[in-house]
């Protein structure tokens, strides 16, 4: 196989899985490690891939914002399976607040029907999901984003420094050794840190798929969460990285 065919073949899988770990594409492709690493290289210089350790990350994880779409059609089940192990973690009674996003919006089921649970969310769907049963909703104001239906700015802070919540249940759009935890948006990254700052219990929804990339708001760095929860195709040099900082794992 030429050069060129190779990369070609690196960049597809990165796109495909989203990341390429370096040893295992060496094995596919039976060439040496180095080799692939050289290549990788050449695809960051080329602008198509991101060097990380142990392999690459597609360039698009690092500047693309899915669609709601988008974002329903990316690993649905692996999102249910962290939300119904966040579930757990509900207090029989008190204010929770719950972050905008499509793995904190699997929640809703467990959310229903507690008519002493006080739900905070910034998520219109969320809201939607769970106003017309017994549990009180208080739904965050502020300005939409068309991109993810949730209340973000002034507005929306300005409402939470007035509420204190047991448990903060928050999503994020990607994780990074480097970079920590990261929102697409700056105004979504502010109500995050706002409910974490707020909130008694800090927990970090995010299924496997969200290791590994970087966007431009960091939020929180991992020492800043009391518990993280994840399905068990987590990363492993995350979920340790996680628990050096003194978080406790709940996998899915």
């Amino acid at each position: 196989m030429l050069a060129e065919e190779r990369r070609l073949k690196l960049v597809e899988w990165t796109r495909e899985d989203g990341r390429l770990d370096a040893n295992s594409a060496a094995n596919k492709l039976d060439v040496a490690v180095e080799t692939v690493r050289r290549d990788l290289d050449v695809l960051q210089r080329r602008g198509v891939v991101r060097r990380v350790h142990g392999g690459a990350i597609a360039i698009e994880r690092f500047a693309h914002e899915y669609t709601i779409p988008e974002r329903y059609n990316r690993n649905p089940n692996l999102k249910k399976m962290v939300a119904a192990a966040a579930a757990t973690f509900l207090p029989d009674e008190g204010a929770v607040f719950v972050d905008g996003g499509t793995t904190t919006e699997c929640l809703a089921p467990f959310l229903r029907d507690k008519p002493k649970l006080l739900v905070v969310t910034n998520s219109v769907t969320l809201a939607s999901r769970i106003a017309d049963s017994s549990t009180p909703t208080h739904l965050l104001g502020g300005r939409i984003r068309p991109a993810t239906l949730s209340a973000v700015g002034a507005k929306t802070v300005s409402d939470l420094l007035d509420m204190n919540a047991v448990v903060s249940f928050i999503g994020a759009n990607g994780i990074s050794l480097a970079g920590g935890i990261t929102a697409y948006d700056t105004d979504e990254a502010l109500v995050k840190k706002t409910m974490m700052k707020n909130s008694v219990e800090k927990l970090l929804l995010v299924d496997s798929g969200k290791f590994g990339s970087a966007y431009p708001a960091k939020f929180a760095s991992f020492e800043d969460f009391d518990r993280l929860v994840t399905d068990v195709d987590g990363d492993a040099e995350y979920i340790d990285a996680f628990q050096r900082a003194g978080v406790e794992i709940a996998l899915a």
